[in-house]
């Protein structure tokens, strides 16, 4: 059997199909061409196993940033009552504004989205995998060295699924990531252009509590965004 190419971390190639030799029973034959498509699924997950890690990290360190800022500014006006001289009032408005913003850093950048894109892709590509090992198992034990032609098409079927269905999730995963990318760029450009009427010093990155539509004087119609998740 052929040797497949190594993939790394970063890329999302297609390996090379090994080539076939005819001298061999076209039992053996199937049986390697399974192998192929089964093991482009299994590098595809362990690429989504090996590429959740970064944007997990920096999702979990960003929400609990948000968290501990969150506590800090709702409990500062509290300590400066018990003790006027430990901290001003104001800081409260900075710890709170400073939580928005992580908030804000991660729902731009997607680390959150991505990281749960790639467990969602992960998951897939591994339960399709199964299903088709399954069903290989099952023809595969049931043909001679020389399977029929109706035999070989039952084989070649389950190889075809896998292929497609792996193809199908990649492709879904794509699609998801670029609208997500857009809508984070549209996110940006709202967060930090004002809304006409509006005072510069009141528009920006902290206004989170913003939604589709519900911008101030904003059309819901005029403003369609595709959902990522």
């Amino acid at each position: 059997m052929g040797t497949f190419v190594r993939r790394r971390a970063g890329d999302t190639t297609v390996s090379e199909l090994a080539e076939l030799d005819r001298s061999r029973t076209r039992a053996d034959l199937l049986l390697e061409l399974f192998r192929h498509a089964e093991q482009e699924v299994i590098g595809a997950i362990g690429w989504y196993l090996e590429q959740r890690k970064r944007p997990a990290m920096w999702s979990r360190a960003l929400r609990a940033l948000a968290a501990l800022l969150g506590i800090a500014g709702t409990i500062t006006p509290l300590v400066h009552a018990a003790v006027p001289a430990a901290v001003q009032p104001e800081w409260g408005f900075v710890f709170l504004a400073g939580g928005a913003g992580c908030v804000l850093f991660d729902r731009i950048f997607g680390f959150s989205a991505s990281w749960t894109r790639y467990i969602r892709s992960e998951l897939a590509l591994q339960q399709i995998l199964k299903k088709a090992q399954a069903e290989w198992a099952q023809a595969y034990l049931r043909i001679t060295d020389s399977p029929s032609d109706k035999e070989q098409a039952a084989l070649l079927g389950v190889i075809e699924r896998l292929r497609a269905d792996g193809q199908r999730i990649l492709e879904e995963e794509s699609r998801a990531w670029m609208g997500y990318l857009a809508d984070g760029i549209d996110e940006l450009t709202r967060s930090t252009t004002p809304s006409a009427g509006q005072r510069p010093g009141h528009a920006g990155v902290l206004r989170l509590d913003r939604t589709t539509g519900r911008d101030q004087g904003a059309d819901p119609a005029s403003r369609p965004r595709s959902s990522a998740l």
